[in-house]
């Protein structure tokens, strides 16, 4: 008769670390919601969505790989380097919250619920105790770092990390299981396989992968004497294959609809031409120096207070935060080596990083703060392994566990105090430049409309958010083509354009020289300072318009 009451209560004293992370998060993730503006990288790819939820969707400029946007409408293959799943994942969130400011930052906090889940349970799994994974998990939650990145483009490389902490949990219960290893292998390597899909760089994790496979399948008491048995590795590369088969079918899509294989390659020549994949002129020691900048910019957050605020500014503690996040992980690391031996977890938790690191060097500063954000869960997890393994390794120091306790509360509080410095900074800015919310506010004016424009956007920064935050109810285009235009304007369709960069006085001027109309209205759009951010040029439709003769 007591058993469901004792098994309540026991499921509630073991579930509250994990509903204590979550609301943590959720206090987090609202926080001044609207800001800052919506950074035209910040949602590339989740722009496509509207296609997919407004069947009226005006036509839109859709940037991926040629021959990926399926029946104009659904995406697969955005680039060579990542694929689409965070529109397919996000669709049913956007559908629920809405594609506004607030709906985009529900939605990516949702994607950074799933980090925070999958480390969770990853270190539970690892033998943790739920509060300490909890107050892990809580820490990185109120990390500026962190919850920045999902107000940013450093969202769609930080997503898959939750994919790649599964995979790594889908390979500690394959060790543990006696009966039904394989099923959890190709799991783990399916899931890998969908980081890889989700972001290329994902792929600089595979030699500790390798590492993990084989330190798990040597742990396993089943396992052959070699250590590396053929029934592990296997199922897991073909967990791999699947998971990953989005890019080949991605690039055969992108072969056929460039018209050969020559064709294609020598469009991906071009494309990696233009960015500079591999900077081959830096010496191995900028390499590395590039590489511990960019450490550097993540964990103290000066990457993304850059790109919101247009300003360098680190957050209080940076350097304490550096020390306990990288290097107190890595010294207690070879203090169990020298002890005996480390846990398979935290030697896989360790290596993580400096597989990222060592692949990184190939491609040199090609590389930069965004690339290097999915390391930000993965030091959280190394210490947290590091400092608890520490103290249960010497039970008679009970002392050790309050110490790992209050260093992860430390951390914490510079946390909350970076928070706060970011928070006060956003409130007063509102984001500077493409990061402000002057696109916020242009989009409601553009929803506001009952007869909607067709809009020109040549320059970079606003046709992806417009087309997100409109719904796709504004057809749009980047290539100015003045006879069309001019031909909407007969028709009785305004028609508008975005100029942001250069002589905007004088652009308007020349555009309104080419169509032959009467001067349009002009629209300023200021950030909090006043700066002019972009202006929109919108002339007004006339059908009796002497320049609509030859129309007719």
């Amino acid at each position: 008769m007591n058993q469901t009451p004792i098994s309540l209560q026991k499921t509630v004293w073991r579930g509250w670390p994990f509903v204590f992370l979550i609301a943590t998060w959720l206090v987090v993730a609202t926080q001044q919601i609207t800001l800052p503006g919506v950074y035209m990288d910040a949602v590339d790819p989740d722009y496509l969505a509207v296609a997919l939820l407004n069947r009226n969707a005006q036509p839109i400029s859709a940037w991926l790989l040629g021959g990926n946007y399926l029946f104009h409408r659904a995406p697969f293959l955005i680039s060579f380097y990542h694929g689409s799943q965070q529109v397919w994942l996000g669709l049913p969130f956007f559908a629920l919250f809405g594609t506004t400011v607030t709906g985009l930052r529900l939605t990516h906090a949702m994607f950074a619920l799933g980090i925070l889940a999958a480390l969770y349970v990853l270190l539970v799994r690892g033998g943790l105790k739920p509060w300490q994974a909890a107050l892990a998990g809580a820490a990185l939650a109120v990390d500026p770092a962190f919850s920045y990145a999902f107000r940013t483009q450093s969202y769609i490389t930080l997503a898959p990390t939750a994919w790649l902490l599964l995979s790594l949990y889908a390979m500690q219960r394959a060790s543990a299981s006696a009966t039904r290893a394989r099923p959890w292998l190709v799991a783990s390597g399916t899931l890998h396989g969908l980081a890889i899909v989700g972001y290329f760089i994902y792929a600089f994790y595979l030699p500790a992968m390798a590492l993990a496979l084989w330190l798990w399948c040597r742990g396993r008491p089943a396992a052959h004497a070699n250590g590396w048995p053929r029934e592990w590795l296997l199922p897991w590369l073909l967990g791999l294959a699947i998971g990953g088969i989005f890019y080949p079918i991605g690039y055969g899509l992108f072969i056929r609809d460039s018209g050969g294989l020559s064709q294609a390659w020598a469009l991906f020549q071009q494309t990696q031409q233009s960015l500079g994949a591999f900077s081959a002129r830096m010496s191995l020691g900028d390499r590395i120096a590039h590489i511990a900048t960019m450490l550097e910019a993540v964990i103290g957050n000066w990457f993304h207070h850059q790109l919101i605020f247009g300003e360098y500014a680190p957050l209080p503690g940076s350097v304490p935060k550096l020390w306990l996040l990288v290097f107190v992980p890595a010294a207690l690391w070879m203090y169990a080596e020298l002890r005996g031996g480390a846990s398979t977890l935290l030697r896989v938790v360790i290596a993580l990083p400096v597989s990222f690191a060592a692949v990184a060097l190939i491609f040199g500063s090609r590389l930069q703060g965004h690339h290097f954000v999915p390391l930000l869960p993965i030091v959280y997890a190394a210490l947290a392994v590091a400092m608890f393994e520490t103290a249960a390794a010497q039970p008679k120091r009970r002392w050790l566990h309050t110490v790992a306790a209050l260093g992860f509360a430390a951390l914490a509080t510079l946390n909350m105090a970076g928070q706060v410095v970011e928070a006060r900074r956003l409130a007063e800015t509102r984001g500077t430049g493409y990061f402000s919310d002057a696109i916020n506010r242009l989009a409601d004016d553009l929803n506001a409309l009952q007869a909607k424009p067709f809009l020109y956007i040549p320059d970079w920064g606003l046709s992806m958010p417009v087309a997100f935050l409109t719904r796709g109810t504004v057809g749009m285009d980047s290539v100015v083509n003045v006879t069309v235009a001019r031909r909407m304007l007969c028709d009785g369709r305004n028609v508008a354009f975005a100029v942001i960069t250069g002589n905007r006085a004088a652009r308007i001027e020349r555009w309104q020289e080419e169509l032959r109309w009467g001067a349009p209205a002009v629209t300023a759009y200021a950030q909090a300072d006043g700066k002019v951010v972009f202006e929109l040029a919108t002339f007004s439709a006339r059908r009796d318009a002497p320049a609509c003769a030859g129309e007719r």
